[in-house]
């Protein structure tokens, strides 16, 4: 017997058009008159809801226009990753983390190619942007470092995290055809093996 997945409800329903709304209004008035030039104002009146409701979904101007409160690590995704085994998989297990919190915020409706063309054309964000990847590395080098040493563990952090930037700064005409997850575990390979090759 197949079993359907349960629909979200009304109110959930709700809450995801109302975060969409405000993330497009945000991303759209950016990308038109700069950062300092789109009010908080502006883009609650342009998504139709109020100042209180705007800040209920993202603490800031900035993390509404990327979509995200913050890169945040759920409970589910913490348990996973603590389940594995030493330093055993422990690259993988780190790609895997990142991967899924980056994937899922393209589920979540926000157009990662969009955001990298405004922060192109908009350097002033990056600061803010940077304030998110640098609060994730934190919280995964804490995760790390329950499977192996601080050391190593800020050392394979470091190392996922460099593959990272390197696909915020690939050219804005390069596409991402594949999951997040699949392409940053092939880009952290492809690291260990430049490494390698230019060791030996």
């Amino acid at each position: 017997m197949l079993h359907t997945a349960e629909r979200p409800s009304l109110r959930e329903r709700k809450k995801v058009e109302t975060r969409a709304a405000i993330h497009e209004a945000a991303l759209r008035l950016v990308a038109e008159n700069g950062a300092d030039h789109a009010s908080v104002d502006a883009i609650c009146s342009e998504a139709g809801v109020s100042t209180r409701t705007f800040f209920n979904y993202f603490p800031s101007k900035v993390s509404a226009v990327v979509g995200l409160s913050a890169f945040v690590v759920t409970d589910a995704q913490r348990a996973s990753f603590l389940s594995g085994t030493g330093e055993k998989g422990l690259v993988r297990d780190l790609c895997d983390l990142v991967g899924g919190i980056m994937d899922a915020t393209a589920s979540d409706g926000v157009d990662r190619q969009a955001i990298r063309e405004l922060l192109g054309r908009r350097p002033e964000l990056a600061p803010d942007v940077i304030k998110f990847a640098f609060d994730l590395r934190l919280d995964l080098i804490d995760l790390a470092a329950q499977r192996t040493t601080p050391e190593r563990a800020q050392l394979a952090v470091t190392m996922v995290m460099s593959a990272v930037d390197c696909a915020l700064h690939r050219p804005l005409d390069t596409a991402l055809d594949e999951e997040f997850t699949s392409w940053l575990f092939r880009a952290v390979s492809t690291m260990q093996g430049i490494a390698r090759e230019s060791l030996d």
